[in-house]
């Protein structure tokens, strides 16, 4: 994949769910979002990326593997970054811990050699 397309990628999986957020969420950055709000970001964030790959993947001869592995780093450092959060001001993080596993799994399965939708 060239670079640039990557780039154009990446940021798309990046912005797209933070432009829900700012417009039906009240807020741009997901940080600032109330738990409950949060999830509904993730679910987004989560919902965007797939269909992103799946694009990529249908519409392009590219192998998404390493697309994928990039959006799990992306992932598990929004995730890990808002558990921490979460923990330092003794919130519930048991359904964004689930959310993470379930979009885990799934970023893996479209790691492999010929993608999640593809058999």
């Amino acid at each position: 994949m060239r670079p640039k397309y990557l780039i154009l990628t990446i940021a798309g999986y990046l912005l797209l769910p933070c432009l829900y957020g700012g417009l039906f969420l009240n807020s741009f950055i997901p940080y600032h979002l109330p738990g409950k709000q949060f999830l509904v970001w993730y679910l987004v964030h989560m919902a965007s990326g797939h269909l992103l790959l799946y694009l990529v993947n249908s519409n392009t001869s590219v192998n998404v593997s390493k697309l994928s592995l990039a959006f799990l780093g992306i992932t598990l450092l929004i995730s890990l970054s808002r558990m921490c959060q979460g923990l330092y001001h003794h919130k519930p993080i048991l359904y964004l811990c689930l959310l993470t596993g379930l979009n885990t799994v799934l970023l893996f399965l479209w790691n492999r050699k010929r993608g999640f939708f593809t058999g």
